[in-house]
């Protein structure tokens, strides 16, 4: 159904269009050759119209025609297609001509093509609703976002351009309450409650509402169409009915109803689960189609007190139509738990003198109904003591918390030492019908410490003791006696020195079960420090005594001890003496000095026991040692000597130190090369380049490696050096072509690393020779005499003999027990500046 006012505005449109297709006929008219092709229209174009103009491909070709399809519609003429009549999309979309291209003859020259005319939309097509009125329901707490009703639109106009595409949008709510509480979907019209809608709307307050729907295509000008669509609010019937209670250990037939939940509409599907699957392994309740919850079996408090359920309503797809409701079941407590005591037997201690009133334990009672109700309050009553000594209620226990307390009577432990007791616990405050148990309590009574340990002797007279008499010997055995309870804390007996003995040079050890008391030595008795103690000493308990009690003169008593002289060796100040100086010491200064001392004031004498290179002496009557020889680090780096001091009154009297002298390295020795690298040799004619690895090395062990390598000239021969680590070096000979045996002396020049560094200057041989295959050099006899022969045969002979006897040597020595080799602990290791020494190349 097309509208006026924008049929109007069509038309205008479409003029301006075939104005510039009439222009186009004189300018640019589309044209080619026939061929099937596709041509758009505007559909309402005013006609005529001029559509294609076609070129003959072929000369032949003197007109177009026409031969089968719309030719009411479309003509052709002097080659230019017409449009005829105006074209609605609506009522069709293409049109199609078959053309031909003719001769003179009018037969067919050129073709057949078929030619297809698309019709264009224009947007002459107002959206219509497809319903005339629209009305819906909405319930209470509808969940926003959730489409409880839906409007429909459609559009004569091409779907595939936005003439044709419905957006739809919600102009007006009425009443106007200032908030809008419903929302549609602007591309499927589906309407549902926004945030506010779903908090506020109450059917109470307001039970219908009109919105207007906009239904509006996308043209750049638009066409509308709008409706007024009816919602009316209804209670939520999709409620959580709160908390029901149900009574445990139910005897009534089972299943139970115990509550019911119901959807807004008929036929929704109800499903019930637990929310929390871990809490609750047997989930005893079921909902039916009804809507109705059940309990299926007895429930028992004890073990799961509450259970909290999802009620679930859904659609045909199982799909939710609204949040699960939260249901929270209750399970209310009977009195079907007895109290039970928490221990077999309550062990209680009462101490003799404990006032009365004090609370000296609890009796701890449990019961499993619930807490806070009769069901779990106890009350509590001693209903038996034994022994009945000296009063039959010796004890009082708090009627409502199970607090025991002292009540009657005088406690002794000799008496009665342990008092039973049975108390009766009920439930229901002890009222009649409550649940009852009996506890065992048993209540040991302990001994006061009220009585005094006593010495049996106020004195233990005088002992004697040699100062050398050795720690931990028993010296003196004491004893004293306490009459509380044998073998507790309030009779064991702690022995003190608590004055005479200020550097600890006693202790006192007690024997448990007899509380006998054993003096000994902790540390070493000196007469020249101290030849006399007066020990007081004194007995205590570990438990404090009672208030009123108190230690006086019983518990303690004296020792007198007198030290006796020892003739002892004299004692060096030092247990070992170390001492450091360079070798190149001069002969006669001093090297150190050792003190050693007589106990009893003796004079001393010192010498020198053991100085295996006599480096050293030392003067008897001071201890001085001073350097007597030349010393030589290089032949002992430590060298050990050891001195004895002996009492010049008493020979026998004797004491011996040990003395480390650490030899410190001077930089005296000249380095040098190793044996082994001196020397080479050179095959003939020897013009090749010859790398030769030397070694060095110092007797000074400190003070030798890294070295310094440098060669000296050797005239018209090219020879170079290079360091391969601290020792060695590689030297290159190019010494040329030679056509004789030829001998040569390449001097080396050797730095240690002294400050300042010793330089010695050695000499590599190099010898160019004649070689054997074997690449040696050919050495041959000088003659063939028969002394020549004799020589040989005598040095073969004593060759043989020589490694005869090394072969016997060895065997000997394999055989001989190996003797273990005495680790010197006070030995330094050596240097390990230089490198492991490399293979001659």
């Amino acid at each position: 159904m097309k509208n006026s006012s924008h049929r109007l505005c069509d038309q205008l449109l479409f003029l301006s269009v075939a104005l510039v297709l009439l222009t186009e006929v004189n300018g640019k008219l589309p044209k080619g050759p026939l061929k099937t092709m596709s041509l758009p229209v505007l559909e309402d174009t005013t006609v005529p119209l001029m559509i294609y103009l076609f070129i003959p491909s072929n000369s032949a070709v003197k007109t177009f025609n026409i031969t089968d399809g719309d030719q009411d519609t479309l003509r052709i003429e002097d080659g230019v297609l017409y449009l005829n009549k105006t074209l609605d999309r609506e009522t069709q979309a293409v049109h199609k001509v078959q053309i031909v291209g003719l001769n003179e003859k009018q037969e067919v020259a050129e073709g057949p093509a078929m030619v297809t005319i698309i019709v264009q939309d224009i947007n002459d097509n107002q959206p219509s609703f497809v319903e005339t009125e629209y009305k819906g329901v909405v319930w209470q707490n509808s969940r926003p976002g959730k489409p409880f009703m839906k409007v429909e639109a459609e559009d004569l106009d091409d779907p595939d351009t936005p003439n044709g595409q419905i957006q739809y949008s919600i102009t007006q709510q009425l009443p106007n309450t200032g908030i809008m509480f419903f929302e549609i979907n602007k591309d499927t019209g589906a309407i549902s409650t926004t945030q506010e809608g779903y908090e506020l709307l109450d059917p109470l307050k307001e039970s219908q509402y009109d919105v207007i729907v906009d239904a509006q295509d996308a043209a750049k000008i638009p066409l509308s169409k709008s409706i007024v669509v009816t919602i009316a609010v209804k209670e939520n019937l999709w409620k959580s009915p709160g908390k029901i209670d149900v009574t445990e250990n139910s005897t009534d037939p089972f299943p139970q109803t115990i509550t019911k939940v119901q959807w807004n509409t008929p036929g929704a599907i109800y499903d019930l689960k637990q929310k929390d699957k871990r809490r609750y392994p047997d989930f005893p309740f079921v909902i039916d189609a009804s809507g109705n919850i059940n309990v299926t079996k007895p429930l028992d408090r004890e073990e799961i007190s509450e259970y909290v359920l999802l009620a679930f309503a859904l659609d045909e797809n199982r799909d939710n139509l609204e949040d699960p409701l939260e249901i929270l079941v209750s399970v209310k407590d009977i009195n079907d738990n007895s109290p039970l005591c928490q221990e077999q037997v309550t062990f209680l201690e009462v101490q003799e003198n404990e006032q009365r009133g004090s609370v000296i334990g609890t009796v701890i009672v449990k019961d499993f109904d619930e807490d806070g109700t009769k069901n779990s309050n106890l009350q509590y009553k001693i209903i038996d003591q034994e022994p009945k000594i000296p009063e039959p209620d010796m004890f009082q226990i708090d009627e409502y918390n199970g607090n025991i307390k002292r009540f009657n009577g005088n406690l002794e432990k000799k008496n009665a030492p342990n008092y039973f007791i049975r108390v009766q616990a009920t439930d229901q405050l002890g009222t009649a019908g409550g649940l009852s148990t009996v506890c065992m309590v048993n209540i040991s009574v302990i001994d006061i410490n009220d009585k005094i340990p006593i010495f049996e002797k106020m004195e233990y007279g005088s002992i004697t003791l040699l100062e050398t008499t050795p720690l931990d010997q028993v010296v003196m055995e004491i004893q004293a006696t306490d009459d509380d309870e044998p073998l507790t804390g309030s009779s064991e007996i702690l022995y003190t020195i608590v004055d005479g003995d200020e550097n600890g040079t006693f202790k006192i050890r007690t024997e448990e079960r007899t509380n006998r008391g054993f003096v000994q030595l902790s540390r070493r008795l000196d007469f020249e420090t101290r030849p006399v103690y007066r020990l007081n000493i004194s007995a205590t308990n570990p438990e404090p005594l009672v208030t009123g009690v108190y230690y006086n003169a019983s518990s303690f008593t004296s020792l007198f001890v007198n030290v006796t002289d020892d003739d002892e060796p004299p004692s060096f100040m030092e247990p070992v003496y170390h001492v450091w100086i360079f070798e190149n010491v001069s002969k006669g200064e001093l090297l150190l000095k050792v003190d050693a001392a007589d106990p009893e004031g003796g004079n001393i004498s010192y010498q020198l026991t053991h100085d295996p290179l006599k480096w050293f002496k030392i003067k008897d009557k001071t201890g001085e040692i001073f350097v007597n020889d030349i010393l030589d680090a290089e032949k002992e780096r430590i060298y050990k000597m050891m001195v004895t001091a002996t009492e010049k009154d008493n020979p026998r009297k004797k004491s011996t130190v040990d003395i480390f002298v650490h030899l410190r390295d001077v930089n005296d020795n000249r380095p040098k090369l190793a044996e082994d690298t001196s020397s080479f040799f050179i095959c003939m004619p020897g013009d090749e380049e010859k790398k030769v690895i030397i070694h060095a090395a110092d007797d000074d062990v400190e003070l030798g490696p890294p070295f310094k390598f440098a060669l000296g000239p050797v005239p018209g021969k090219q020879l170079t050096i290079l360091p391969i680590n601290d020792t060695h070096a590689t030297v290159t000979l190019k010494l040329g072509k030679h056509e004789a045996e030829s001998n040569y002396q390449i001097p080396v020049i050797i730095s240690d690393s002294g400050t300042p560094p010793l330089q010695g200057k050695e000499f590599m041989a190099v010898k160019v020779c004649k070689c054997t295959e074997s690449k040696v050099c050919f050495i041959p006899l000088d003659d063939d005499s028969s002394y020549s022969k004799v020589g040989l045969a005598v040095g073969i002979l004593l060759g043989t003999a020589a490694v005869i006897a090394l072969i016997l040597l060895v065997v000997f020595l394999k055989m001989k027990p190996k003797k273990q080799e005495k680790l010197d602990p006070y030995r330094m290791e050596l240097t390990d500046k230089e490198a492991a020494p490399l293979t001659t190349a």
